[in-house]
Order: structure tokens, then C-alpha cells, then sequence
């Protein structure tokens, strides 16, 4: 896949993919194509805490053993008030893989799902059949909204964790994900609510980027924003603000007033946290 991008979000051109699966295969370079092919954008949400489960019983999460479910439908709803999320990817894997560490630096492929939103490097980097769905919402995910898929067919008894990512669109390099939490096997519904996360990969200066690309400083306004409200273009950004250098908890977005530093509205654009909510159901 070519990246030219055109603002700081190349996945938030005109070219937006529509949700598909995949399975990854044995190598990266066999693994490129099949994923390549359906995605253009990405992003993600992380766990609260641990990811427990806020409407099932932990230690009912799993049928006997051997006993694998038929289906898992799930869906992630937007719980902010004006921030999106950019395309969503949620994969199935081995229970080795995990796309970040709290408090450890951010690989390169979650540094362009959180500063760009691109979700095919993660994809491209699942272990051998781990399976995959790319862009559920067909595009971002407005405020308030849910999109829902089912995890795809999975082959052998390895992927049984469930990972979910997403890009916050406007920010720096926050995110929100599900970090390879257990997937249940016992049918009935899961509940967990997510935190927005900090890549620690770039400034949280809040101005808006003048160059395309990852590393470039600023968050980036794609064209989904054009009409968006209290958006202060051209406002300085904060000064002396620098990356933390490690993923962790985000702390929100500051924001400020029209006259302000930064080109997010503080009445319009700030959020705590959690940011999503995560719905399984299980047959």
C-alpha cells in the first residue's frame, strides 16, 4: 500500500476502506498482501485497568474445557462527547502478542496508530494465524456512536486473546485499546469499559500540525473536521511540552479558549477517562 498522505491522517482521505477480515499468515511478507489489500486507516482503545469485565463474573467467563464458542459478536461504542475514533482494528491472537506495555516506549506500528492513525502495521505484525477485522465502522467512529462486527472463524486453539485499537481524533497520539484480554468462552454478554491511552511519542502540544506523517509535530485535522465546531486553527500550541517517551494512562486533553494556546475548544474537546465501552457477546 502506497502512503501518500495527504495530512497528518493519510487514513482519513478519500480512501476508506471497508470493514474486512483477515488471517495472518506464517511470514510478513505473506502476511502483506491480504492485509494491505482492505485497509486504509486504523486505530484503537486500551483497558481500563486490567480489562475485567464489568457486567460478567470472571470466574464464569470459561466453559469447560476443550469448549470453544460458536461466535463472538463485538461491538464498541464512543463514549466521548466530540472526539473520534479513527478506523478500528480488532484481532484475535495468541496469548504471546500484546501491542504495548504500559509504561514501556511504544513499538513503531503503535506510533503510527496513535499519531496517524494507520492500523495496517499493527495488522501486518499479528502473529501467524491470528485472525483480524479491519475498519468495522467503515471509516471513523463519531462521538456516541457503536460499530459491531463478529471475529472472524478461528482456526486452532491459539488466538484467545482479544486486542482492540483505535486512534482519538483530534489529539497528539492518544488511543484507546483492549490489550489482549482472554476471550470468554462461556456463551453470555461482556462488558468492559476503556481508557484513552498515551503513546508517549509526541508532544501533547495541541496545535495543529503543519506536515504530514509520523514524528511530525501536531495533531492532525482530517477532513471529517471541516465542520466541526470551536476548533481554534492556527493557535500556537503549548510551549514546552515534550514526549513522555512511554505509553500510559492519558491525561485528557487540556484545550482553551478562542483567544488560547491550543486549537482544541476546552468546553467542547477535553475528556476523562473512561473514552469506550466494549460489548461481547458470546454463543
Amino acid at each position: 500500500m502506497q502512503r501518500n498522505v495527504m495530512n497528518k491522517f493519510f487514513a482519513f482521505g478519500e480512501r476508506v476502506a471497508p470493514a474486512s477480515s483477515t488471517t495472518a499468515q506464517s511470514t510478513p511478507a505473506a502476511r502483506q498482501p491480504a492485509l494491505r489489500a482492505g485497509v486504509t486507516l486504523a486505530c484503537a482503545l486500551a483497558a481500563s485497568g486490567a480489562a475485567v469485565p464489568v457486567h460478567a463474573d470472571e470466574a464464569d467467563m470459561k466453559s469447560p474445557a476443550g469448549i470453544r464458542p460458536l461466535s463472538v459478536t463485538v461491538s464498541v461504542t464512543n463514549l466521548t462527547h466530540a472526539t473520534w475514533f479513527a478506523p478500528i482494528l480488532v484481532a484475535a491472537h495468541p496469548a504471546t502478542y500484546t501491542a504495548f506495555t504500559e509504561g514501556k516506549p511504544a513499538t513503531p506500528e503503535l506510533q503510527a496508530l496513535a499519531e496517524i492513525g494507520d492500523i495496517a502495521p499493527l495488522a501486518e505484525r499479528l502473529p501467524a494465524g491470528s485472525v483480524a477485522v479491519l475498519n468495522p465502522a467503515n471509516g471513523p467512529l463519531k462521538p456516541g456512536d457503536t460499530a459491531t462486527t463478529k471475529l472472524p472463524p478461528r482456526k486452532g486453539t491459539l488466538d484467545t486473546r482479544l486486542s482492540i485499537l483505535a486512534m482519538l481524533v483530534p489529539t497528539n497520539d492518544a488511543f484507546t485499546a483492549l490489550n489482549a484480554i482472554e476471550i470468554p468462552t462461556k456463551p453470555g454478554k461482556y462488558v468492559y469499559t476503556l481508557n484513552g491511552y498515551d503513546a508517549g511519542t509526541e508532544a501533547n502540544n495541541e496545535a495543529q500540525a503543519s506536515a504530514p506523517g509520523v514524528g511530525q509535530p501536531g495533531l492532525g485535522l482530517p477532513p471529517f473536521l471541516d465542520d466541526a465546531p470551536d476548533l481554534h486553527r492556527g493557535a500556537p500550541g503549548f510551549a514546552n511540552t515534550r514526549a513522555e517517551g512511554y505509553v500510559h494512562v492519558h491525561r485528557g486533553i487540556v484545550g482553551s479558549a478562542a483567544d488560547g494556546d491550543s486549537v482544541l475548544d476546552h468546553t467542547t474537546y477535553r475528556w476523562m477517562n473512561p473514552v469506550a465501552r466494549v460489548t461481547l457477546i458470546v454463543r
